[in-house]
């Protein structure tokens, strides 16, 4: 039902950012892992239609992940309880991981650029 409501809806987007969020990752190198049944639901969608990023949650850490056929993807869920050592760095998926404390990110789209930044508790940039 939902993918019924999402295909149109990203088809008649006149945006000049398409960005999805939801909370299990299609891509994630922690415990729950890459959410892949979704993955081959969504991800077709998502290039067809032109979707720059996509944000989830579900694992307690921060990731930002390889861009995967031109998308970016990002995991943010470390604002829960903390799993230090959950973030399995893999080089071929992860651009950067965090998991030693709670954080969040800030993004900012300003016109044609996309800017985002992700944060401890301490104010340590990951």
């Amino acid at each position: 039902m939902q993918l019924a409501w999402l295909e149109p809806e990203l088809k008649n987007s006149g945006s000049d950012w398409k960005i999805a969020y939801f909370h299990h990752p299609l891509y994630s190198s922690g415990m729950h892992g890459s959410q892949t049944d979704l993955r081959v639901l969504l991800e077709p969608l998502f290039l067809n239609y032109g979707v720059d990023a996509v944000f989830s949650g579900h694992e307690h850490f921060y990731q930002r992940i390889k861009p995967q056929k031109g998308i970016h993807y990002f995991v943010s869920g470390a604002a829960g309880q903390l799993r230090p050592g959950d973030h399995q760095d893999r080089p071929t998926l992860t651009a950067a991981g965090f998991d030693s404390d709670r954080s969040f990110m800030l993004v900012e789209v300003a016109g044609k650029e996309l800017s985002f930044q992700a944060i401890s508790r301490t104010g340590q940039d990951g």
